[in-house]
């Protein structure tokens, strides 16, 4: 087996597919997979975003939030509702049945977080998550 400290990219995968491998599986019992659980959680986060910023705070295609957000709407998740400042969009708003997963969807993200830091000390995960989020918020300033 190789090991994968010569390459950070190679353990950003391996991350970025095990905790989602993680998350669709604890999702499973709700019929959600994890790409549909992480946008649930910024849609509770915020109680009501447009498409283009579930996009924009997501970094994410926006056919892919268009198709996730519609299949959401469609299973009860979400609903949409017209926003009043600009006519052409629509505010999506999470429902009662997205609120009563939302903590389920927290702690699993939280549960995933703990399986993959199980090695480090208490100051080595804050540490690891302060780096991570200045990582992200670096990569994201780039594409403004």
């Amino acid at each position: 087996m190789s090991t994968i400290a010569d390459s950070p990219f190679k353990a950003i995968s391996i991350l970025y597919r095990k905790s989602h491998i993680w998350l669709n599986n604890s999702c499973a019992r709700y019929d959600l997979t994890a790409a549909q659980a992480v946008v649930i959680l910024i849609v509770c986060d915020f109680k009501t975003l447009t498409q283009d910023e579930i996009t924009k705070r997501l970094s994410l295609d926006k056919s892919v939030i268009a198709k996730t957000v519609n299949k959401l709407e469609e299973t009860g998740f979400f609903v949409r509702e017209q926003n009043p400042k600009d006519k052409r969009t629509y505010n999506i708003l999470p429902t009662e049945k997205s609120w009563q997963v939302y903590p389920f969807i927290q702690q699993q993200i939280e549960d995933g977080l703990a399986q993959m830091t199980q090695r480090m000390s208490e100051a080595e995960k804050q540490e690891f998550i302060r780096l991570l989020m200045l990582a992200a918020e670096t990569t994201l300033a780039q594409e403004e």
